[in-house]
């Protein structure tokens, strides 16, 4: 369940695409649309571990299962691009891990 303070939505951790940062807060990007929740990436990458998410660098969790595209960026990590079409860096230091969850 995602909630802002207001309004709450029951959202499938499935269908979250990945978590952005946003300062203290983070924004939780899922099939249909987005929404801003009070709790910092540091505390949902807490939460989330191993369940299909990785933390991809400071500004952001990935969803694994949402994953279209791998491929190397310059700094020798990764760049991934997700099935709603967003490309986001692997940062260097996260590469190995990211491979070894990947089986790369």
């Amino acid at each position: 369940m995602l909630c802002d303070g207001k309004d709450c939505k029951l959202i499938s951790l499935g269908d979250v695409r990945y978590f952005e940062s946003c300062g203290s807060y983070s924004k939780t990007w899922f099939n249909g649309g987005h929404q801003l929740i009070y709790r910092s990436l540091n505390h949902l990458d807490s939460r989330l571990s191993g369940r299909h998410f990785f933390r991809a660098n400071r500004q952001f969790i990935i969803n694994i299962s949402h994953i279209r595209e791998v491929g190397q960026n310059r700094s020798s990590g990764f760049k991934i691009v997700m099935t709603c079409g967003k490309m986001i860096d692997i940062s260097r230091r996260r590469a190995q891990l990211f491979r070894e969850t990947l089986s790369l």
